[in-house]
């Protein structure tokens, strides 16, 4: 929770912000920027377009509006710990800012080497937590789709290796299976390998899977926790959308070197029901040809 005096502070930002003219204010946000880089070193422990302030603020520059709207989306329907955000601006060429809350903590990437089983153990209850709240959202359309928020396109480097390429939306999960299968263009040593993996692949798509609420991108980099591990926020909301119910599990073991620790000790573990899933995503791993 915000202490009162963060919360009242971070509401004279949104009020005083907005009695600037656009053009004043995308010239203080590009000098504030530039400024906390400077006054970093030029290191944030977000990366280079992701700084942190002195006074509470952290400046995302390049954040795309599809990230905004799935922030605001969940801080109105959770209570999971997404940052608060004070300004969005886009320049006519679009240089895009996003202001928002500073989370006191530090990602979990950074403490990955404490990741003891006592802490697994914390970190798992919460996200059991977090990913529950996440999926229990509605989805806004009868059936729903399987897209981004919205119903726009697919946003997910599981996905669009590249992050070229629109994907979706889908009216179905059959449908979303179908185009995954062609889309991720599969390659076999021969035929019996070939026929081996799309029988697999094809029997587990005939399960019904819901469409839920997705983060998409649920990684130790996104993950904000204190000194004792307990998560205070879920950041970089850009790819989440609704996805089958397994998605979350396979894409949170995407990035190679979180794979074992996070994704075995961790996720698994969240989501044990998806095992099978993860075996069949294993096979796009191995095949697909720009893996």
């Amino acid at each position: 929770m915000l202490s009162i005096l963060r919360k009242a502070r971070l509401g004279i930002y949104y009020c005083l912000v907005r009695l600037i003219p656009h053009n004043l204010r995308l010239k203080l946000y590009r000098h504030l920027f530039l400024r906390a880089r400077e006054q970093n070193g030029g290191y944030s422990i977000f990366g280079g377009n992701v700084q942190r302030t002195s006074y509470g603020l952290c400046f995302k520059r390049g954040a795309l509006q599809r990230e905004v709207t799935a922030m605001r989306f969940v801080r109105k329907r959770t209570t999971i710990p997404v940052p608060f955000i004070v300004d969005y601006l886009v320049s006519d060429d679009n240089e895009s800012y996003l202001i928002m809350e500073l989370i006191l903590g530090e990602t979990l990437a950074d403490q990955y080497g404490s990741l003891t089983e006592d802490v697994c153990r914390i970190m798992i209850r919460d996200l059991i937590d977090i990913t529950n709240e996440l999926r229990s959202i509605p989805p806004p359309s009868r059936p729903p789709l399987v897209c981004g928020l919205g119903s726009i396109p697919i946003d997910c480097r599981r996905i669009q290796l590249n992050g070229s390429s629109s994907f979706g939306p889908f009216d179905s999960v059959k449908a979303f299976h179908e185009e995954l299968i062609k889309f991720s263009n599969l390659e076999f040593p021969n035929q019996e390998t070939e026929s081996a993996a799309l029988s697999k692949i094809h029997r587990l798509y005939e399960k019904p899977y819901r469409i839920v609420f997705t983060h998409n991108d649920l990684h130790p980099g996104n993950v904000m926790v204190d000194a004792n591990f307990r998560i205070v926020g879920i950041l970089d909301w850009e790819s989440s959308g609704w996805m089958p119910e397994y998605w979350e599990y396979i894409k949170s073991r995407f990035v190679y070197q979180y794979r074992k620790r996070w994704g075995g000790r961790v996720m698994a573990r969240v989501f044990p029901e998806y095992e099978e899933e993860w075996e069949v995503d294993c096979i796009y791993y191995a095949h697909r040809v720009r893996y």
